[in-house]
């Protein structure tokens, strides 16, 4: 410390104030630095032993994961196809028939039509609540793998509604090399 109050004294005593303050600012920081290369080191061993770790049962994980998303997408896409509707009357048929004959043709049809509205109505609905359901599966079983993803590495997925998945993030966190989970 003598050396360094002889440095001090130099012709201008700010100028010596202001090293003398670096010097000793230098001097405090040294341990806190030299425990943060310790502090990286130890959090890159524990990524590496966690990538070692899931390295096999990640990849089944996240093809699930894509297989569900496309099955929502699917779901998403799917539309109700209607059965063919009663056909209308020939014109020229019924020219050849009587009046009453024309009315009666004519009566049937329209029951059949209403019939045909009634039974697709029915049907659309328990297509709508089986479409439902499936999308309700996809959706929870897509919960589910996002959240066994996001214990393995958090940042596999986006923190979008829905969660998709980074694609770079996964070839990182796979890579287990020390240069790649930095």
């Amino acid at each position: 410390m003598g050396a360094l109050v002889r440095m001090v004294r130099m012709p201008h005593p700010r100028l010596g104030a202001a090293v003398l303050v670096l010097l000793l600012l230098a001097s405090c920081s040294g341990p806190a630095s030299r425990n943060a290369p310790q502090q990286d080191s130890e959090a890159q061993r524990q990524a590496l032993v966690q990538c070692r770790r899931y390295r096999e049962s990640l990849p089944p994980l996240v093809e699930r994961y894509r297989e569900t998303e496309s099955r929502l997408k699917a779901l998403e896409e799917e539309s109700f196809t209607s059965a063919l509707a009663p056909l209308p009357l020939d014109p020229e048929e019924q020219r050849l028939l009587t009046i009453y004959d024309q009315q009666t043709e004519q009566e049937q049809y329209e029951q059949a039509v209403a019939e045909w509205r009634r039974s697709e109505a029915k049907r659309r609905l328990v297509w709508q609540e089986a479409l439902q359901q499936r999308q309700e599966a996809a959706v929870t079983e897509r919960d589910q793998l996002a959240a066994q993803l996001r214990t393995i590495h958090p940042a596999l997925l986006t923190a979008a509604k829905p969660p998709s998945l980074d694609a770079k993030e996964l070839e990182r966190f796979l890579a287990c090399s020390v240069e790649r989970q930095r």
